[in-house]
């Protein structure tokens, strides 16, 4: 059993779907980018301030002890990072900057496993690339009013409607619906978590 960190619903169906049994726990923290720091280490960096506010709330709400997990996905299109829209139309810029290119989708995962008295924590990231089609306004306007990219990196969600704009992608899919199982799995291993 592990805590899993995340107010998403698609980290909750990817580790479903792999059996991982897991309780999420919601936890709050301000996401807030490093500009001198790469996306990789942007998502390995949040990964890890998600992991420990899941650590605090397992020990401030006394519940049973078991590793937690914490991810973070972001897009980036050249040197821009794309995280979670803002409004509506920050989801329109975003897609028509997506449009017709090749971003990748990088995602940092952490697990804390606690020691003693202590949490140790382990980050590790995955990278996909995905190559969009061409999207014209009035789809990008039509997607839009779904609601769906609104809280999605990147302004799409591949496992849904965005999937109509995905003309191939590259590296792990599930990486790039949010959380890399292959490599996740890889970690639990390593550390000797059962799953």
């Amino acid at each position: 059993m592990i805590y899993l960190a995340s107010k998403s619903p698609r980290r909750t169906e990817l580790l479903t779907q792999v059996k991982i049994d897991h309780e999420v726990i919601e936890i709050e923290i301000k996401e807030s980018l490093n500009p001198a720091a790469s996306a990789k280490e942007n998502a390995e960096n949040l990964s890890l301030q998600k992991c420990k506010e899941g650590i605090r709330h397992i020990l401030s709400n006394k519940l049973s002890i078991f590793p937690v997990l914490a991810a973070d996905t972001m897009v980036l299109l050249g040197s821009d990072i794309f995280g979670k829209p803002e409004s509506k139309d920050h989801a329109m810029s975003m897609l028509m900057q997506l449009s017709g290119q090749i971003h990748s989708v990088i995602s940092g995962v952490t697990i804390g496993v606690f020691s003693k008295d202590q949490a140790d924590f382990h980050s590790i990231s995955a990278e996909s690339f995905v190559e969009f089609g061409h999207i014209s306004a009035f789809e990008c306007k039509k997607y839009c009013a779904t609601q769906e990219p609104l809280d999605k990196a990147g302004a799409y969600g591949i496992q849904g409607y965005g999937s109509a704009f995905v003309r191939g992608i590259k590296g792990s899919y599930s990486n790039i619906v949010g959380l890399p199982i292959f490599e996740l799995v890889e970690l639990l291993k390593k550390l000797q978590i059962p799953y």
